[in-house]
């Protein structure tokens, strides 16, 4: 016996499909595939693409553990986590900052700047293997929009 509940089910479940945050994660989980394929191609088999997050909003000039933690949209104890395990593999490094005593300066090292280049290639690979299956315009509106989205929920990011 079916009811409204079911109905109403059902109806939600047919568009099930169309729905962007479906299509948001299931690229984000492709992409991931990809670029962690790429990157162990690459000789990163020691790097886990949930740090990528860190490593990608570390500046040349370093970055505040505070800082970092705001821009990576973590906690700061999680990211406190991130930053040992990435300091144990050679990715960062860190020194207490000159001016204030309770912060951290987070840098990256030679191989953590090797890994962000390798990773921007492998991400651009990526992009041209999605803008040979549906069109280079296509794919740049498709990133315009995300972008506009992006810059609408995280102003100034």
């Amino acid at each position: 016996m079916t009811g409204p509940l079911d109905e109403q089910l059902q109806e939600y479940i047919a568009q099930r499909r169309t729905l962007l945050i479906r299509a948001v994660n299931l690229l984000k989980k492709e992409m991931d595939n990809r670029l962690t394929d790429s990157l162990q191609q690459k000789g990163y088999t020691d790097f886990k693409m949930g740090d990528m997050v860190l490593i990608a909003n570390i500046a040349p000039e370093g970055i505040i553990n505070n800082e970092l933690a705001k821009k990576a949209h973590i906690t700061k104890q999680a990211m406190s986590k991130v930053v040992k395990n990435l300091e144990a593999a050679g990715y960062i490094v860190t020194r207490k900052h000159e001016n204030d005593n309770r912060a951290t300066m987070i840098f990256l090292s030679d191989k953590g700047k090797e890994l962000v280049i390798a990773a921007t290639e492998s991400v651009l690979e990526i992009e041209r293997y999605y803008a040979s299956l549906v069109g280079a315009s296509e794919l740049g509106a498709a990133k315009d929009v995300l972008i506009r989205l992006v810059d609408f929920v995280y102003p100034g990011l």
